[in-house]
This record gives C-alpha cells, sequence and structure tokens, in this order.
C-alpha cells in the first residue's frame, strides 16, 4: 500500500491509515492486472520516476530488482562499511519504495565495490547463481514489461551496472525456457516470457545515452488524489538514499523518459501496447472486471466501507478463476483493502526491544473496527496460542488481549546472514526468500475474522512501542538474541615484532536474560581459556560486566596476523552452554532500528612496526573507524572542532588527519584552510583521507597548499601489485615498505585518485587495473615550509579495521613527522 505522507521522512517507523482518495487509487490497483519489472545494480540505481509514474498513474504493480544490497559502497552518515551498510541501504531502499509505491526485491550477490568489468562482476557474483536468482524472481512476479536502468557494455560506467543489464538480457530469454533452472517450476512458478525488455536510456550529468529515434514517453503529470506529481514523488523517493548523500532536486513539472528495445516487441505508440491489462478473457474474469469498475464507479470518498459488501462478493467471484497465481495476488490485494476501508486498528506491542531465547515476553495486542462494519469471530493467535472473543465485534470497542509469550524462536537475523557469506554472494537455502527485501519479524499476532460471511487474515508483527516525549508515539522492530551478547573493544591488538610488549583487551559480557550462578570462560577457536569469570551471583537481565584478556608478544609463535575467534563458555546452576555472537545495533532517524548477530574476533598483528610521534590532531568526516586503529597503534588521538583549528593550537600535534570525506562534509574546512596551511608552513604534517569531486559530493575547501583535483578513477583489484615510482621517506621510515606490504588487502586499493600540473606535488605510488593505464594519483605528497601535505586514496578505512598489516605499516610511515 501506498504511504504518502511526506512527514514519514522524519521518524524512524510508521503506521500510516489511508485515506478516501487513496483506497480508490488501490481499487484501481486491483482492477489493473499489468506488472512492471525493473532492473539494476545496487541501491539508488533505480529510476524512480518510472516507478512512481508506472505505480501511481499507470496503477500497475511495479517492482524493482537491484543485484545488490550496497554492502560496498561508501558511507555518508556514519562508519559502517560491508554488511551493516547492506542493512542500511536495504531500508533506505523500502523507504523509497514506500514513497514511489514499487516493490523491492534482490539477488544474493554481494557489493564488492566499483567493478570496471562486467566479466569480474559475473565471476565474482557466481553468474549462474545471481541469474537463477533473477530468473526465479520473473516467474513469480511474471511482469508483462522489464527494463533495465543500465545498457550491457561499458556505457554504463560501472561492472555491476553492466553486468545488470547483460544478466537482464540472459534471464529475460531463460525465464521462458523450462530447460533453464527446472527446480524452479513448482506450484505456480512457471516458465514466464515478458511482452518486452526495454533499457531506460538516461542522462547523468555530462554522460547521454538518449537520442531521438528512441522511443520516448512524457511522464510526471500531477495527481489530484496525492496533491503531487509523479516527479515530485519519484524525488521524495530518491532522497531516501541517506547514505550515499543522494538529497534529490524536487521535479514539479514533466520529463521526457527515453526507451531503447532489447527484447521483445518494440513499443510504437505506448510503452505498454501488447499487454493485456485486464483480467482474462473468460466469463468469470469479464465479470469480475465489471464489478470492480462498478464498485469504482459508486465508490463513496467519506464512506469506503460502504463497497466492502460488493468487494466481497468480487472476492467470491475470485474463486471461480482457473488462475490461482492471479487469484491468489489479488485476494491479497483486497483483504487489504477491505481491512483499511473498514478503519480495522489491529496491532500487538510490547514494551521491549529485545528477549533473550527462553525468556517470557508480555505482548499487547489492540484491535479495533472504526466503522459501521459488522465482524464476527474474531480469534487472535500468536504461536501455539490464540483466543476466542465475541462473536461480534460493536465498532469503535475497543478489544485487548494482554498474553505472555514463551520465547521459542531462533534468534533475529536477517535471512541472508543465516548462513555464512561465501565468495561474492549470501548463502540463502530457502527458494522462496529468493528476492525478499526485508528481513523477517520475530514475531507476529494473526487475526481471523468473518465479514459478510467471507473468513479473512491479518498478520501483524510484533514491535516495541516507544512514547518519546519529543517524537511521541512510534514503533520500532524487536529482536529474539542469545542468552547473553559480547564485544571486544578493539578488533586488532598490535604486538610489534621485539617489543616484549604485553597488552590487554577488554571483553563486556552483557546478560540479555537472567543467568545463573556458575562462571563463563573465555575461550578461542582452539578451546583454549583466555579468561574466566565468576559469577557467584549471576547476572540479571541487562547487566553487563567485564573481562579482560592479556596477551604478551613473546608468547606468539607466528609472523603478521592470526584471528582469534572467541566463545563464552557458561557452567551455571540452571545449564552450561556457550555463547558466541555479537549483537550490533544500527540506529539513524530515517530507518528503524536494524540489529544483527555476528560472531567476535580478534586480530593479533605480531609484525615488524614503528612509530614516531605521539599526537593526532583527527578531524572527523562522514565516518569512518581508523581513530581506534591508532589509538592501538599507540597515538594519542584528539577530536578537533573548528576552535581547535588555529595553527597555535595546531602545534602541539606531530600530525593532523582528516577523517574521509571531510573536506566534503564538513564546512568549516574552508574557513580553517589558511591556518592549517600555517601549520604545514611552520612543519606540520596535514595528512587527507579520500574525498569525493562530483555534483552530488563537491568539495567544500581547498585541502592543500597547491591546485591539487580528485578524479573518480580508482583501483579495484586489491591484489593489483605496486609501483614504487620516487623513492621517498615514505617509504623507508620509519617502516621499511615492501611489495608485500600489500598483501591481503580487501576489497580495493585506492579511491578518488589525485591529479595536479603543479611541480610541488610527487606522486610516488602507482597500480594499474587490468587492461588500464598506470594509475599513479593513490599518494599525493608536496612540500610546504618546513612541513607536508599528504592526500591518499588508498582506502586506509578499510585496510585498517580489518587489521591488515601492511596498511598498519604504511599508515604509519604517513603520520611519520620527521620529514
Amino acid at each position: 500500500m501506498k504511504k504518502l505522507l511526506l512527514t514519514l521522512l522524519l521518524a524512524p517507523c510508521f503506521v500510516w491509515a489511508q485515506n478516501g482518495l487513496q483506497l480508490l487509487e488501490n481499487l484501481k490497483r486491483i482492477e489493473s492486472t499489468g506488472t512492471v519489472l525493473h532492473i539494476a545494480a545496487h541501491p539508488d540505481d533505480e529510476s524512480t520516476h518510472m516507478l512512481a509514474w508506472f505505480a501511481q498513474e499507470q496503477h500497475w504493480e511495479t517492482n524493482y530488482f537491484a543485484f545488490t544490497r550496497g554492502d560496498g559502497g561508501q558511507n555518508l552518515i556514519g562508519d559502517e562499511q560491508g554488511i551493516p551498510l547492506g542493512l542500511i541501504r536495504t531500508q533506505e531502499l523500502l523507504a523509497a519504495r514506500r514513497i514511489d509505491g514499487a516493490n523491492q526485491h534482490f539477488s544474493q550477490a554481494f557489493d564488492f565495490g566499483f567493478s570496471k568489468s562486467t566479466d569480474e562482476s559475473l565471476s565474482f557474483w557466481n553468474k549462474e547463481l545471481v541469474l537463477s536468482n533473477l530468473v526465479y524472481v520473473i516467474r513469480k512476479l511474471r511482469p508483462d514489461i522489464i527494463f533495465t536502468r543500465f545498457p550491457p557494455d561499458a556505457r554504463a560506467g560501472h561492472g555491476h551496472h553492466s553486468a545488470s543489464a547483460v544478466l537482464a538480457i540472459e534471464a529475460y530469454q531463460a525465464a521462458a525456457d523450462p530447460k533453464r533452472f527446472p527446480e524452479q517450476l513448482k506450484g505456480d512458478i512457471k516458465p514466464w516470457k515478458a511482452t518486452r525488455l526495454l533499457w531506460n536510456t538516461f542522462r547523468f550529468g555530462s554522460s547521454s545515452t538518449v537520442s531521438d529515434d528512441q522511443f520516448k514517453i512524457q511522464i510526471g503529470n500531477f495527481l489530484p488524489s496525492i496533491g503531487q506529481s509523479t516527479g515530485e514523488l519519484a524525488a521524495f523517493s530518491r532522497s531516501q538514499h541517506k547514505s550515499q548523500g543522494f538529497g534529490f532536486a524536487v521535479d514539479h513539472g514533466k520529463s521526457t523518459e527515453y526507451f531503447q528495445t532489447l527484447g521483445g516487441v518494440a513499443p510504437k505508440n505506448s510503452i505498454q501496447e501488447g499487454v493485456t491489462n485486464h483480467w482474462q478473457s473468460s466469463y468469470a474474469g469479464a465479470e469480475i472486471e465489471r464489478m470492480i469498475g462498478l464498485i469504482i464507479r459508486n465508490y463513496q470518498t467519506e464512506k469506503p466501507y460502504l463497497s466492502i459488501p460488493d468487494m466481497i462478493q468480487v472476492r467470491k467471484s475470485l474463486n471461480k478463476l482457473d488462475d490461482s497465481y492471479l487469484k491468489a495476488k489479488k485476494i491479497k490485494q483486497i483483504d487489504e483493502w477491505i481491512v483499511q476501508a473498514a478503519g480495522i486498528h489491529f496491532a500487538g506491542s510490547t514494551n521491549r526491544g529485545t528477549i533473550a531465547q527462553g525468556d517470557a515476553m508480555n505482548i499487547k495486542t489492540e484491535f479495533i473496527v472504526r466503522s459501521p462494519v459488522h465482524v464476527t469471530s474474531l480469534k487472535l493467535s500468536i504461536g501455539e496460542k490464540d483466543t476466542v472473543l465475541k462473536e461480534s465485534i460493536v465498532p469503535y470497542k475497543r478489544v485487548n488481549w494482554n498474553h505472555t509469550q514463551q520465547i521459542r524462536q531462533s534468534i533475529t537475523q536477517p535471512y541472508w546472514l543465516v548462513n555464512t557469506k561465501e565468495t561474492g554472494h549470501f548463502v540463502v537455502k530457502d527458494q522462496e526468500k529468493i528476492g525478499q527485501a526485508a528481513p523477517d519479524p520475530a514475531l507476529l499476532v494473526h487475526a481471523f475474522l468473518t465479514i459478510e460471511g467471507e473468513k479473512l487474515q491479518i498478520s501483524r508483527p510484533i514491535q516495541e512501542l516507544v512514547v518519546d516525549p519529543v517524537k511521541g508515539e512510534y514503533s520500532q522492530p524487536i529482536a529474539i538474541t542469545p542468552r547473553s551478547i559480547f564485544q571486544i573493544n578493539h578488533p586488532n591488538i598490535l604486538l610489534p615484532k621485539g617489543s616484549g610488549d604485553s597488552k590487554s583487551f577488554e571483553i563486556q559480557i552483557k546478560a540479555m536474560g537472567a543467568i545463573a550462578s556458575g562462571k563463563v570462560d573465555v575461550l578461542n577457536q582452539a578451546g583454549t581459556r583466555l579468561g574466566t569469570l565468576d559469577l557467584p551471583e549471576g547476572l540479571a537481565m541487562g547487566m553487563s560486566q567485564n573481562v579482560s584478556i592479556t596477551v604478551r608478544e613473546k608468547d606468539q609463535k607466528f609472523d603478521g596476523k592470526e584471528t582469534w575467534k572467541l566463545q563464552l563458555a557458561y557452567e551455571t546452576s540452571r545449564g552450561n552452554w556457550v555463547d558466541s555472537l555479537q549483537m550490533e545495533s544500527i540506529n539513524y532517524p530515517h530507518i528503524p532500528v536494524q540489529r544483527y548477530f555476528s560472531p567476535v574476533s580478534v586480530n593479533l598483528l605480531h609484525i615488524d612496526f614503528k612509530k614516531t610521534g605521539k599526537r593526532i590532531g583527527y578531524i572527523k568526516g562522514a565516518g569512518d573507524k581508523v581513530p581506534e586503529s591508532l589509538t592501538q597503534m599507540g597515538y594519542q588521538v584528539d577530536y578537533l572542532l573548528e576552535s581547535d583549528l588555529k595553527a597555535s593550537n595546531l602545534a602541539q600535534y606531530d600530525v593532523v588527519l582528516t577523517g574521509v570525506r571531510a573536506h566534503n562534509t564538513v564546512d568549516y574546512l574552508s574557513n580553517a584552510h589558511a591556518e592549517l596551511m600555517k601549520y604545514v608552513e611552520n612543519g606540520g604534517n596535514y595528512v587527507v583521507q579520500y574525498n569525493t569531486q562530483s555534483n552530488l559530493g563537491p568539495l567544500k575547501s581547498q585541502m592543500g597548499p597547491y591546485p591539487l583535483a580528485i578524479t573518480r578513477n580508482r583501483i579495484t583489484k586489491e591484489e593489483a601489485a605496486p609501483k614504487f615510482l620516487v623513492d621517498l621517506p615514505i617509504f623507508h621510515k620509519p617502516n621499511e615498505i615492501k611489495e608485500s606490504d600489500f598483501a591481503d588487502w580487501v576489497q580495493e586499493r585506492s579511491i578518488y585518485l589525485a591529479e595536479s600540473s603543479d611541480p610541488n606535488f610527487t606522486f610516488p605510488l602507482a597500480f594499474t587495473d587490468p587492461g588500464e593505464s598506470e594509475q599513479k594519483g593513490n599518494i599525493a605528497i608536496a612540500r610546504y615550509g618546513k612541513g607536508q601535505f599528504i592526500y591518499t586514496g588508498l582506502v586506509f578505512f578499510r585496510q585498517l579495521p580489518a587489521g591488515v598489516p601492511g596498511a598498519w605499516r604504511l599508515m604509519a610511515n604517513m603520520l611519520d613527522a620527521r620529514r
């Protein structure tokens, strides 16, 4: 259903009633049988203009299929990367779909960052696997029209983009071939051939793939029923991609969209021509279409419930159809419409956001019919518990059911994270979940009821009900957790070889449910006991205790990095068990809270490592986890504010380092540039991590003492061999940097490389991606006065948290104040 109140941008979770005009639009969606599928690679790739036009103006069932969840992108609003970023971008897509009215689908593919090659993307993802995902979704949705966002070639600008089009072209044919992926062909999943496959050509900045000889349509009409145009809805939808900085200007007028035919019958006069956008031609289908049309003509906006008896008759007539697929889809739409037209409020809530396995949760269920609709035989159900209430529910009377539920379910984990991810893709073993966008709710409450003699079922997720003095009332998802969770204060422990150092890390253990008296041992994957915490009185729910684990450099018999996977082994008066997970919570105001569980591990870095200097002044950017690694290296890290950026104050720091995208996101750096350069001139070291330069991510200030441009160039092969172009101290002091220091990097080498014709800049390091020329803008160094300025596109924000030894050594050299 279409939640079009734009104030939904301001709160994390919402339940909005449908007004009469929106319900009329939903009647037209029931009348329509047209289905369209849009295909691209990532969140934020989609053509929201076309999605809004198909869903809101044409009333088609509209779908967007993104091959990835955007896990490999950058993050403008926080420091989440990888899996948690994918969770954020999934929810941003779902928020976008609530506005433009489309449905969301995904494949199992994992976003591994920028790719320059279609072949690389298809190989990394496992082409046959993700192709089967798309074929399954096509067979399940049965779209009449499929259109891609990108072409299958270099004009797409990204290997993932072009791969999405290559896969769409192949899936268009494969979905119709019963010999391709025959294991899918069960129940209502049958071979399917769309009428046409199109490419929605584009203008992105200076890049244009449109031409006058392409098929074109004009969209963006004003829709009185919602008080906005589809172009306005599209802009609000696109602006939900906040982690990518995609706030979008509103287009209040009309626009023209261009299409090139990739398969099927090319359109001549209408994009929908040749599509039978009405009920099947049988007598039963024609009668249903006539009935719905009559309901629409007689519909009363202020009294939508008056149409319910006729909609019940439509529902009954559906059982005469032979098409079980259409029958199931339309009955679902009709049931949703009836519930909304009757003004039924049905919700299950609790006052807790988390509940441990085995504990009991108090749940309040509320049911109200807010119209003169007669409801009988109401039964409410949670798990194996149900209750039969009054035979007849009086309109406007509140029915409450308070129930205590024993939690026996598995922990709440997004379904694509249940199994260990393989190279390039998530592992999803349940075929029916292929394409599913959202995680499954922890618990559902069901209402079984009868209206006009017809039995209906309503299901709702049980959610935490929050009443905030500022935000008011809102709901959040709940999570079922292990008995305990734990986390460490730093995922990497640096033990320089020959140092004789001893270092400790803290493990915080939190009881998610009451834990009886006993003890808990901290073990690594080999079963070695690292520490023990006695629990003479147990732990009450919500309590935390810390265990300190000490490791000694002289005990380490390996060189490089060793990873310990940690477990908690409990021996208590009420039983023994092992917990091994941490719970990550993602909290942003524009999406519901996201919780997921992951193993706890710590990397021991037993490496040759030296550093100079003690104090770093850190200017936060868009968000990264670099400072935690700097602290582990032995630096004192002070976070600098605008008032701190005076040369006289900066003189106390051995180096000033910016977080990623600082010059894109921190407005006051423009005013501070002169003082920063004075700090460098007086002998300081100013190191800038990557920034972008585009319409969406402009530089807000000059970075260095001389002109320096930021390009879109990058090195995507993390195994690309380094080439040392200029012999500088940065490769020798205090650590001797060799080619081996570039082993085992993750995802990529560098992004947004620098270039300059100014002779003051030196570019000492180069890499080459396959089939491309040498790229040398990975590090740019310029002397200025007594000090120096460094810009680096090397992705330290990924490598340092991942515990890549060579990246730690090279970063220490960049921070070296002795030049």
